[in-house]
């Protein structure tokens, strides 16, 4: 599962690491947030043309599919979509084949279940740079032009390096990685969708980060831990 992420990243960072093509200038919405949780508007990548656009999306897929009484009432969480599940979920399947994106981010958080009523939370972040996850999105049409970009996060089972601390983790792809998940055929992207190998740095953070309305700097920073 991936719940929560940070995006620390400029402007001008998000340009030069992502090789962006398009838009000339950050969208509106445009910010850092180093607490992203779920139905936050923030950036993915897509393909455009030859070259790569960012987009602001609302996290948690929207299927196109979905009726307008449906709207704002999901039956399920669509922030992830499985890996194993990803390729034949009515949700799912056609962004996968049709709409893979990029999702990048600085790191993210999960909670470590330390005993029955008690879990801490943990900041991981792979060493290498760039890096994004994998995602998938979809752009829902109602009636008189309304449109709603959103996007789900692919999860798979955890790495070696971080399984002691929650059993999945999001889709981590490396710079070498980014055409081929958004361009590539389907079976090629399918062959991408494994834990991350490479390595992760992983740290304690404060409990304030448990709560959404709490979104500074400060939440990133390891906290001390009493030996």
């Amino acid at each position: 599962m991936c719940g929560r992420y940070t995006y620390k990243l400029t402007w001008e960072e998000i340009v030069t690491l992502y090789r962006l093509t398009l838009p000339d200038e950050p969208p509106e919405k445009y910010r850092q947030s180093y607490n992203v949780a779920p139905t936050d508007v923030m950036p993915i990548i897509r393909p455009a043309g030859n070259g790569r656009e960012l987009m602001m999306a609302g996290w948690g897929l929207v299927p196109y599919w979905l009726k307008p009484d449906q709207l704002g009432k999901p039956a399920y969480s669509t922030i992830n979509a499985r890996a194993d599940r990803v390729q034949t979920a009515p949700t799912y399947r056609e962004p996968f084949r049709k709409r893979r994106c990029l999702v990048p981010a600085s790191g993210w958080y999960e909670w470590q279940k330390v005993s029955p009523k008690a879990k801490k939370p943990f900041h991981f972040r792979p060493t290498s740079t760039p890096f994004a996850f994998g995602g998938v999105y979809d752009v829902w049409r109602g009636d008189g032009g309304k449109t709603i970009t959103s996007f789900a996060i692919v999860t798979t089972d955890a790495a070696p390096s971080t399984s002691a601390y929650h059993d999945r983790m999001p889709l981590v792809l490396d710079e070498s990685q980014f055409e081929d998940w958004m361009r590539g055929p389907t079976e090629l992207a399918a062959g991408m969708m494994k834990p991350y190998a490479g390595a992760i740095d992983v740290w304690e953070v404060s409990a304030e980060v448990g709560n959404v309305r709490n979104n500074k700097p400060e939440l990133m920073e390891r906290v001390a831990v009493l030996l």
